[in-house]
């Protein structure tokens, strides 16, 4: 077994430099938890607003672009589409309260995109409107009606007395 004893070298002593003493406290918030701007019952009112904005925006889709065509797409394109669009009317509502000035670009940026989240909306629900299966209806029509006229048709009949019936 081999020891090799040149790990340990003395080093030689370095003084530190000493600081001050200081009088003063020190009182510095720690840098990793930051302040949230804002009261804190806001956050509860925005969850509340995303849940009321949700059925909002299903309620008027189904009124505006028709129940039959929200029936045809598929559950993830009217989930996305709804989703989005509440979390666009959140964020438009926090550009208004969280600003100084209600009409700012935070603002004028989330209501653009609720704009263009409607259209693509429409533009979904016209899409599914002009792909839908056209009903057939039920009728009998290669059935054969035989009809059998004997005579020519009275549209008057004279009773004994002279008046018509």
């Amino acid at each position: 077994m081999v020891v090799n004893e040149e790990l340990e070298v003395p080093k030689p002593e370095v003084a530190l430099p000493q600081a001050a003493p200081s009088t003063a406290l020190e009182t510095t918030p720690s840098p990793t938890i930051a302040p949230v701007p804002g009261p804190s019952w806001l956050r509860l009112a925005y969850c509340f607003e995303f849940l009321i904005a949700m059925l909002t925006v299903f309620t008027l889709w189904s009124e505006i672009g028709g129940q039959g065509h929200l029936d045809l797409m598929p559950w993830y394109t009217k989930l996305a589409c709804g989703l989005g669009m509440a979390w666009c009317f959140i964020r438009f509502t926090a550009g208004l309260v969280e600003e100084p000035r209600p009409w700012n670009s935070r603002s004028a940026r989330w209501l653009s995109a609720v704009i263009a989240l409607a259209i693509v909306m429409g533009a979904i629900t016209f899409y599914y409107h002009l792909h839908e299966a056209v009903d057939q209806p039920d009728s009998d029509d290669t059935t054969a009606t035989s009809v059998k006229v004997t005579g020519p048709p009275a549209v008057f009949s004279r009773t004994s007395d002279g008046t018509n019936r």
